[in-house]
């Protein structure tokens, strides 16, 4: 699970180095998939094989011809680009996907439960204020899947009775 922001700079050679915490959330792989956010929100957003294992499997439930799979696997997979960690957690991220996301030097990899996402820093603090208004007029929306979990048996229905 990708938790937590870290700020970090491109290095003289253009390579940032992943958080170490989102490496391990990686399970081991050296590959790291990055696209613009088809959100319209103006970072990239990323993850491993396993968050494009998803996808595949949520579009191949798609009817081929659909233009909306079309878009979407257009969006995520045309406009990827897929890296390779160097031996120390660094990768390069393409001048055309920094670009899109406005990051000339400094940047913020913020986690995002199951992928994560590179941010401008200015782009990332107004995101984040923003976040922060949505969920605080929302809380409610919480409410229903709390509840249900609860009947269901509470958090030891999720985690088997260990502590989370």
């Amino acid at each position: 699970m990708f938790v937590s922001t870290y700020e970090t700079a491109l290095d003289a050679k253009g390579r940032v180095s992943v958080p170490a915490a989102f490496r391990a959330a990686l399970g081991g792989s050296s590959r790291v998939f990055l696209w613009p956010a088809i959100d319209g929100s103006g970072c990239l957003e990323g993850g491993g094989d396993e968050l494009m294992s998803v996808y595949r499997q949520t579009l191949s439930r798609m009817a081929p011809n659909n233009p909306k799979r079309r878009a979407f696997m257009h969006a995520i997979f045309t406009r990827s680009a897929d890296l390779k960690m160097d031996e120390t957690g660094r990768i390069s991220i393409p001048s055309a996907l920094l670009e899109a996301a406005g990051i000339t030097k400094k940047l913020i990899f913020a986690g995002s439960f199951d992928r994560f996402h590179v941010w401008e820093p200015s782009r990332f603090e107004a995101f984040d204020a923003e976040m922060a208004a949505t969920a605080q007029d929302n809380t409610d929306a919480l409410d229903e899947p709390f509840q249900q979990l609860m009947s269901a048996g509470g958090l030891t229905a999720i985690t088997g009775g260990g502590d989370v």
